[in-house]
């Protein structure tokens, strides 16, 4: 196949391009060129998708097209006015982050969207993905794609790089206590895996996926699966959520059952998919981490 992808600089982008070269597949990729792939095999164009006339820039016609960098309204709507079904199958990678918060349910992908908007960068980010959930609609060949918390090698989000940093630098973690929350991660590679299906797979055609394993994890949980992972013995210092705020502890993921939410991933599981277990994930991680330091 002939796969556009938008983006691809960062984290998930050279996994999904990896995995699809692998495949055999033709890859051509568009961005900024502000971090340069240079992977044998792979075009690379350089524009800016705000830009119609940079966009014009992209010739040919694609199979697919893997959607890594939409993120206000719009973003979506310039591609197609331009490629038009040059596109082909149009794969966007949204978030869980769309559905509404506080309902308390297990929310699978017919749950309801967010309607407020929280403030900030992240309220912004969460409307626009909503604005390109409703935008995306106007296409038939369309796959949307809603990861939870992705982790793996190369992550810049400071989660699963700040314990690293704690068991590398004093051999030891901190674990907030008590805490009730619980967070769903998924590994990059399968996030990656599932894009490339929904390039690939005509039962994906049409439909919206949650990409997250049906695993509620707590706090003291993610300690031992980091124990698992990193192979090395660790100290386990138990503080306060007082403490953590008063301390500023970045602690990266919900401490509290209220501001947790469930996903339901069960729906890709259906179409044959298979989710890597989070010890071997983080194990790539944290040997990435050590490799790279």
């Amino acid at each position: 196949m002939d796969i556009l992808v938008l983006g691809g600089s960062y984290f998930l982008g050279p996994k999904v391009i990896k995995k699809a070269l692998d495949a055999g597949h033709k890859i051509t990729v568009f961005n900024r060129g502000s971090r340069p792939l240079n992977v044998p095999g792979v075009r690379e164009i350089r524009g800016d998708r705000s830009l119609g006339d940079d966009l014009l820039k992209i010739d040919g016609e694609y199979d697919a097209t893997v959607d890594l960098c939409a993120y206000v309204s719009g973003d979506i709507k310039r591609v197609r006015d331009v490629l038009g079904e040059r596109t082909g199958r149009y794969v966007f990678v949204s978030t869980v982050d769309v559905y509404k918060r506080g309902t308390g349910k297990l929310l699978d992908e017919s749950a309801e969207f967010e309607t407020r908007d929280f403030g900030g960068e992240a309220g912004a980010y969460i409307l626009g993905k909503v604005a390109l959930e409703k935008e995306i609609l106007e296409i038939d060949d369309r796959c949307v794609l809603r990861p939870s918390i992705i982790y793996g090698p190369g992550n810049y989000a400071p989660r699963e790089n700040i314990y690293f940093k704690w068991i590398s630098a004093a051999g030891q973690i901190l674990e907030p206590s008590p805490a009730d929350g619980t967070f769903q991660t998924v590994s990059v590679s399968d996030v990656a895996e599932a894009l490339l299906r929904a390039c690939t797979d005509g039962a994906f055609k049409g439909r919206s996926f949650n990409v997250t394993p049906n695993a509620f994890i707590t706090y003291e949980k993610f300690s031992e699966i980091l124990k698992k992972a990193c192979g090395t013995g660790f100290e386990v210092i138990r503080i306060s959520p007082e403490e953590a705020i008063a301390g500023q502890v970045p602690f990266p993921y919900p401490i509290s059952a209220a501001e947790s939410e469930m996903y339901d991933g069960s729906a890709l599981e259906k179409t044959g998919f298979e989710y890597t277990d989070a010890a071997e994930g983080l194990r790539e991680a944290w040997e990435f981490y050590v490799h790279s330091r």
